[in-house]
């Protein structure tokens, strides 16, 4: 299993890097991109939320995000019901990035299922998924 983790860590690294060159002209670095993708598909999500999804620590999740809301993509708003929770919200200026960020996801998507069967793909999510679900499970 160590070389399909290795493997794993490549395909990570390599569409990170990619993404972190194609968003530096937008001052997105240090995989912002990705959080913005989230904020953009999910308006209203919690800090915790987004640190869970992330599977990142609470302050790198929560300076990623500083840093986005310093470069006016997204903004950090009381919730109604409950004063103590900030909900994330895309600007206008993250709105308008948004479809440059899926466009890459897509093509990121498209290049990593460009020589798989339909079935192929769905064993390779089954099988990402159950792994992701026993680490978590261990790590957590």
């Amino acid at each position: 299993m160590i070389p399909t983790l290795r493997l794993m860590g490549t395909l990570s690294r390599i569409v990170m890097n990619e993404g972190n060159q194609r968003f530096a002209k937008y001052g997105l670095n240090n995989n912002q991109f990705i959080y913005l993708i989230r904020i953009c598909e999910q308006p209203g999500l919690f800090f915790s939320q987004l640190a869970d999804q992330m599977k990142m620590d609470r302050t790198t999740n929560y300076r990623a995000v500083q840093n986005l809301i310093k470069k006016g993509y997204v903004s950090k708003q009381t919730h109604p019901e409950n004063k103590k929770v900030r909900c994330l919200y895309p600007t206008n200026a993250g709105q308008a990035l948004y479809p440059e960020l899926h466009a890459y996801e897509q093509w990121c998507a498209d290049l990593v299922g460009e020589q798989l069967t339909a079935g192929q793909q769905q064993v390779l999510f089954e099988s990402l998924s159950l792994v992701t679900a026993n680490v978590t499970k261990h790590i957590e």
